[in-house]
């Protein structure tokens, strides 16, 4: 699908980021921000350096993920959307193969803060 598909399927629901944000423990957005974003018509198509990185580099936390545990992932290509709940929904990155579980690639600045709390800095791995 299209990253345009792409946005306009994340507006039908909440997902993890937009569950951070709902709680108040994501920097970057707002319960307010998440809102207007559901509601609106239009998809905003933010993308900056950081955002560009972390999709640049999913292959190689898959790798490296698979290395250190000896587990297999793959791609999972689809948005998934809870039946019990359908206005939760889930992009993982990769699918843990053989396991009911997921694999999310997340690279941080080693001096962004962690949890969006000054001062405490993300662990480096």
């Amino acid at each position: 699908m299209s990253r345009e598909e792409w946005l306009r399927l994340r507006k039908s629901g909440i997902g993890g980021s937009d569950a951070g944000a709902v709680c108040g423990l994501n920097p970057y957005a707002s319960p307010m921000s998440v809102f207007r974003d559901k509601v609106s018509e239009g998809v905003e198509a933010e993308d900056n350096e950081s955002m560009r990185q972390g999709r640049d580099l999913e292959g190689y936390v898959a790798r490296r993920f698979m290395e250190a545990t000896g587990l297999k992932v793959r791609r999972s290509n689809q948005m998934y959307r809870s039946q019990e709940h359908p206005f939760m929904i889930a992009d993982v990155d990769r699918i843990v193969v053989g396991e009911n579980a997921g694999l999310e690639c997340k690279t941080p600045s080693p001096t962004a803060p962690a949890s969006g709390r000054p001062g405490k800095s993300r662990p480096i791995i």
